[in-house]
């Protein structure tokens, strides 16, 4: 399998390592904007993309590699929030005819950056996908064997809409709390 990542930050770069030290290691692609790190994909070889770039940056990024992308490849993305990249994904998914679905690692760390990667950062952690249809148990399957190397404890499926809901109380709100009381006198 050929994988290719833009972003190799801290999700991105974790995902590069672990699909490299997975059972079976995959041929791994990486894009970044920092050129000391990158290596330039070619998007027309991969059978999985994944992009860990920040939701405007991820829209741009897949309709700049679109035209490029093979009709049996999968695209997803690695953004917080689904609602704005997924309504942009899955028009530019069937206007160049690919697949692309939304997806949300739920791992991170509070270091970011290519050097705090690991291989092992999603081991046992959830990854939260967003299909652009969910009577198609055949797109389902296809997307959790291309994301197994990872190791991913739980893959659940969901709309973008009730991920958005979800991560507000979940994760989103803890985070403003967090930082608040750790701003406070």
């Amino acid at each position: 399998m050929t994988v290719g990542i833009a972003g190799l930050g801290l999700i991105g770069g974790s995902l590069a390592k672990a699909y490299k030290a997975a059972k079976e290691p995959a041929t791994v692609l990486g894009f970044d904007r920092d050129v000391s790190i990158t290596h330039i994909a070619q998007i027309a070889e991969c059978d999985l993309i994944l992009i860990a770039l920040y939701t405007g940056a991820a829209a741009e990024y897949l309709e700049k590699i679109a035209p490029y992308v093979r009709p049996d490849a999968v695209v997803v993305d690695c953004c917080g929030t689904k609602r704005t990249i997924c309504k942009a994904g899955f028009a530019i998914a069937e206007k160049y005819g690919f697949i692309y679905a939304g997806g949300h690692p739920m791992a991170g760390s509070q270091y970011s950056g290519f050097k705090y990667s690991r291989a092992n950062l999603f081991w046992g952690s959830s990854m939260i996908i967003v299909p652009s249809r969910f009577d198609d148990i055949h797109l389902t399957a296809h997307i959790k064997s291309l994301l197994e190397p990872v190791g991913f404890g739980r893959i659940t499926i969901t709309t973008a809409e009730q991920h958005d809901q979800m991560i507000a109380f979940t994760s989103q709100m803890p985070h403003v709390v967090s930082n608040a009381f750790i701003k406070s006198p």
